[in-house]
C-alpha cells in the first residue's frame, strides 16, 4: 500500500519542479548549503522540525535538514508527529510500504515497525491515524531533498502520538532504542512540532523561549511543567519528549536551537502567530 500525500498542493507545492525550486530557494535564502557528501559522523540522535506550510515554517525547518545532511543521513529516520485529526489510539504506526510525495516515494522500514509493535505495548499499526495527518508528511520532502543531493536513500518509520503523556513517550523512546540495537539500525528521531499557537507576537515569544530553554537543557519534566503552568499550546510536545529521552538513552547531551521564527515573519500579521523552531541533539 502507498500512503498518498494529503497536503500536497496546500502546505507545499504538488508539482515536482515547483517543489524542488521552492526547496532550492529556501536553502539558498537561509544559506543552508547542502554538502554533496556528508562527514558521516552520525552524531545527531534527534532533530526538531516545524510542520506548517512551507511559506511559514519552511525556512526554519531547513536548518535541521541541513545539519543532518552535514552529519550523515542514517538508513532509518523515525518521524514522530502529534495527532491533529483525532483518529488513532496511543501510538500509531503506518502499515504502508511507501509514502509518496511530489519528489518520489520513500520506503517504510516495515521490519522496524513490526519489532516496535512487539516491544511497545502502547504501539499499534493503524493507517487511519496517518491518512489525513500532515505532521509527518511535511517533513519528508526536506529529507528527500538532502538525500537526493547526496545520491542517498533512507527509510522512514512514521509514528503518530495521540496520548502525549510522559510515560507513553519515554516508553516509546526506550522501545526505539531497543529495536534499533536489535536490528543494528543506524537511525535518528525527528520530532515534528509547532510551538505557541495564535497568541500575539510578544506573548508567543515569551512562551516559546520557556519551551526552547527546556529543550536546550534536555529537561523533560521542566518542559511538561512549563506547558502546563503557562498554558503553552505546543502541539508536538510528546514527540519532543520522545526525541529528548531517546537521545539521553543514546548518551547524546548536546542540544542546540538552530532557528526560531513565527508565522508573522512570513505573513506580516503579528496579532495571532504560530511559533516554529528547529533544533538538533547530538553526541
Amino acid at each position: 500500500m502507498i500512503r498518498k500525500p494529503c497536503v500536497s498542493g496546500l502546505f507545499y507545492a504538488g508539482n515536482y519542479e515547483i517543489l524542488k525550486n521552492t526547496l532550492d530557494e529556501i536553502f539558498k535564502t537561509t544559506e543552508n548549503k547542502i554538502p554533496t557528501k556528508s562527514m558521516e559522523k552520525y552524531n545527531i540522535t534527534a532533530g526538531i522540525m516545524p510542520h506548517a506550510g512551507y511559506v511559514f515554517s519552511g525556512k526554519t525547518a531547513s536548518y535541521t535538514a541541513q545539519k543532518i545532511a552535514e552529519d550523515g543521513i542514517p538508513e532509518t529516520i523515525i518521524i514522530i508527529g502529534p495527532n491533529h485529526t483525532g483518529y488513532g489510539s496511543n501510538v500509531d504506526l503506518s502499515d504502508s510500504l511507501l509514502w509518496k510525495t511530489p519528489l518520489g516515494n520513500v520506503e517504510v522500514d516495515t521490519e522496524f515497525i513490526e519489532e516496535l509493535v512487539k516491544e511497545d505495548h502502547n504501539a499499534n499499526i493503524n493507517e487511519l491515524a496517518h491518512i489525513k495527518e500532515h505532521s509527518i508528511e511535511v517533513e519528508i520532502p526536506f529529507l528527500q531533498y538532502i538525500a537526493n543531493k547526496q545520491n542517498k536513500t533512507f527509510k522512514i518509520v512514521p509514528i503518530i502520538i495521540t496520548r502525549q503523556e510522559k510515560e507513553i513517550c519515554t516508553k516509546l523512546a526506550k522501545s526505539i532504542k531497543v529495536v534499533s540495537e536489535k536490528l543494528n539500525r543506524q537511525c535518528i528521531v525527528i520530532a515534528s512540532t509547532d510551538l505557541t499557537h495564535y497568541e500575539d507576537n510578544e506573548t508567543a515569544k515569551i512562551k516559546d523561549e520557556k519551551v526552547l530553554k527546556t529543550i536546550e537543557d534536555m529537561d523533560i519534566n521542566s518542559l511538561i511543567n512549563e506547558i502546563k503552568e503557562y498554558d503553552i499550546t505546543m502541539c508536538g510536545y510528546g514527540p519532543t519528549i520522545t526525541a529528548i529521552k531517546y537521545s539521553q538513552l543514546r548518551n547524546a547531551n548536546k542540544s542546540r536551537i538552530l532557528n526560531y521564527s513565527n508565522s508573522g515573519d512570513a505573513y506580516g500579521d503579528y496579532e495571532e502567530v504560530v511559533g516554529y523552531a528547529s533544533a538538533i541533539i547530538e553526541k
